[in-house]
């Protein structure tokens, strides 16, 4: 048995054993540290190196790449970027971005705008601030001369409509009154061999007397009608037009966090880009009171439409995809009534939000439950489109239903494919992604019409290739 002192000595022992090797740990770990550290600095001097160098020799876009790789190995170590890095970086963003005021890429703006906002804000200065917003005011500035463009084309063609029919009136006139007067000649002639008999001369010409009068009557008779059917056409523009642009009030954007991630696909940039034409208006086949029912059903499409981009945070999404639907249709071959029906039915097809609740929609970070339920926000669509008329309700549940169908058989819910797939939803697909698209989002600028439709065209597997080569046309 081991005396007192003996254990004491022991004890001892042992506690100047684990006092080394804690010792030695420290020492092993603190060199690492310093050696990393070491390591990083070289990486950031290395690359800072090739930036400059690459700035110099004027390649903006090799310099733009390694000064964003320094940043990264500098914030590595402390977090902090290194200031004689953070002097280079400014002067390669400033110029980076006095390019893009010049020739504007969307790609590229949307990068520099998340580094100096997000992920490096060390490096925005004012200067740098004001290049970004003059750019956005650029592109925006540039979005509305090309609307007002097309207004003034589509106000155009009415013009030109009304001229062509006031000449053929005007043509028709001339040939009548030549016939009136190549008549009244063959009459005279008749009347001068008659002259030794007055009554006969008297018949002659009471007779010419009423042809004329008919003549006449029907001439005016002819521009009567032809004026009551400009009014007519020119009244079916009006109220055409008036449906596609009642929806001007609509907020836009679905970001809410992660719900980008999940909605992604997207005037009517659309709604000027091409010029009206007489097809594309309701034809006068309806009776009045179904012209006021399907104004009514529209009127009601378009508040709930409002109410479904309030709520999902996308603005005038209702609005541009319901007006680019109409061109679809009317473009595809479909009757004016029918498109006209496929209007309403986009203006609503994302109803299912409705029943989702707002904290959800709203949520920077969704849990996968909420993914769920925002992907199966079809499921809930038919409580919503209950003041749907029974004769319009299958396509407004097509709509509803289907317009996440791929028309390779890849989409949701039913995994249909091809003509499988009801038509109001092969091109609601299709008007939702362009105009997904060509919308600006807070995160993101939108992008312009050809790029878009290259974007499309280049995942042309989930499109009715028929409807994209329609989109093709009138953009």
């Amino acid at each position: 048995m081991k005396t007192v002192p003996e254990l004491f000595l022991q004890l001892e022992h042992k506690m100047l054993s684990n006092k080394k090797i804690v010792t030695a740990l420290l020492m092993f770990l603190i060199s690492f540290s310093v050696f990393a550290q070491a390591s990083n600095d070289a990486m950031v001097q290395r690359y800072l190196e090739r930036a400059t160098a690459a700035y110099d020799e004027g390649n903006l876009a090799d310099a733009y790449k390694n000064i964003n790789a320094s940043i990264n190995f500098g914030k590595m170590n402390d977090g902090i970027i290194p200031a004689n890095v953070l002097v280079i970086a400014r002067s390669i963003y400033t110029q980076r971005l006095k390019e893009l005021n010049r020739k504007y890429v969307e790609s590229l703006y949307i990068d520099i705008k998340t580094n100096l906002v997000e992920k490096y804000p060390e490096i925005n200065t004012p200067e740098l601030t004001k290049l970004m917003r003059q750019i956005e005011a650029n592109v925006t500035a540039a979005e509305k001369a090309a609307d007002k463009k097309q207004q003034h084309d589509f106000l155009e063609s009415i013009k030109e409509s009304t001229s062509s029919t006031q000449s053929a009136i005007s043509d028709l006139g001339e040939k009548m009154l030549d016939q009136t007067k190549q008549n009244s000649q063959h009459l005279a002639e008749v009347s001068r061999t008659m002259n030794t008999n007055m009554t006969k001369i008297f018949i002659v010409v009471v007779i010419c007397i009423v042809m004329i009068l008919l003549i006449v009557g029907l001439i005016l008779l002819i521009m009567h009608f032809s004026v009551k059917q400009n009014h007519i056409q020119q009244m079916q523009y009006a109220e055409a037009f008036k449906l596609l642009a009642a929806n001007q009030s609509q907020t836009n954007q679905l970001m809410i966090g992660g719900i980008a991630g999940l909605y992604s696909d997207e005037g009517l940039k659309l709604a000027g880009s091409s010029t009206w034409s007489q097809s594309s208006l309701p034809e006068p086949e309806d009776t009045p009171e179904e012209k006021e029912a399907l104004a009514e059903l529209a009127q009601k499409c378009r508040e709930i439409g409002e109410k479904i981009d309030a709520a999902t945070g996308r603005k005038n999404n209702s609005k541009n995809v319901s007006e680019i639907v109409f061109k679809l249709a009317t473009n595809l071959g479909c009757r004016q009534h029918d498109a006209m029906v496929y209007f309403c039915a986009a203006m609503v097809y994302d109803v299912g939000f409705l029943s989702i609740e707002q904290e959800t929609l709203k949520a920077q970070a969704l849990s996968e439950e909420q993914k769920d339920k925002i992907r199966h926000h079809i499921d809930f669509a038919e409580k919503q489109l209950e003041f749907v008329p029974k004769k319009y309700w299958s396509v407004f549940s097509d709509a509803a239903k289907y317009h996440h169908e791929n028309f390779d058989g890849t989409g949701y819910a039913d995994g249909l494919k091809g003509d499988k797939i009801p038509q109001i939803a092969r091109i609601i697909r299709v008007a939702d992604s362009y105009n997904a698209l060509s919308s600006r989002r807070s995160f993101r600028g939108g992008m312009d019409k050809e790029s878009a439709l290259e974007k499309l065209e280049s995942e042309s597997n989930l499109y009715d290739p028929d409807v994209l080569k329609v989109l093709e046309e009138i953009i």
